[in-house]
């Protein structure tokens, strides 16, 4: 296997600035460009790892999506809620549940971004008023569409991905459980 240099690039990890940020990489002689951000399999990290330009690339693509469930919505379609919920379930819940591992280190804030996308989408299927108090969005969106809140989703993915992992012994997960526990307990 053979790395591709053009390919290639760097990014340093830091709340900081720092002068290491210009290192002198090379690849077989070549030099890797220094970037502030890098996108690795459709998720983008930036150097201080706050995702704030991830979120702000899912509220992009949500939105577009939203648009479109906003139209069907509409009586004239006739669509009941089921479908409309099942519609934002694929077309917006699937681009949350794919950056999941990411989003267990989203800020509250940035929650409360990818929170609101949903709240509009519910108000929208369930014919709520704008105005309409977050709780109450929220209480309906479980009951009537058996959809949770993100940070809800989101526990709920990760329980699961590391239920999955340990049923079959995947070393990585393995390993970060137990020294998960490990740090726990020596508190």
């Amino acid at each position: 296997m053979k790395i591709s240099v053009e390919k290639s690039s760097s990014v340093v990890f830091s709340r900081y600035k720092k002068e290491s940020d210009n290192l002198n990489l090379k690849i077989y002689g070549n030099r890797i460009v220094s970037q502030k951000e890098i996108k690795f399999l459709g998720i983008k990290f930036d150097s201080k790892l706050n995702f704030n330009i991830l979120v702000d690339e899912i509220k992009e693509r949500c939105n577009k999506r939203l648009n479109i469930i906003r139209i069907l919505s509409n009586k004239k379609w006739g669509l009941n809620q089921n479908i409309l919920g099942n519609l934002y379930k694929s077309l917006v819940g699937s681009i949350l549940d794919y950056s999941f591992p990411c989003l267990n280190s989203f800020s509250e804030n940035n929650i409360k971004k990818l929170q609101a996308i949903q709240n509009t989408a519910v108000r929208s299927i369930l014919k709520l008023k704008y105005d309409t108090p977050s709780n109450i969005v929220h209480h309906e969106a479980f009951n009537k569409l058996k959809l949770l809140t993100v940070s809800n989703r989101l526990f709920e993915l990760s329980e699961r991905y590391v239920g999955t992992g340990l049923s079959h012994s995947i070393p990585l997960v393995v390993r970060l459980v137990k020294e998960y526990k490990e740090g726990f307990e020596s508190r």
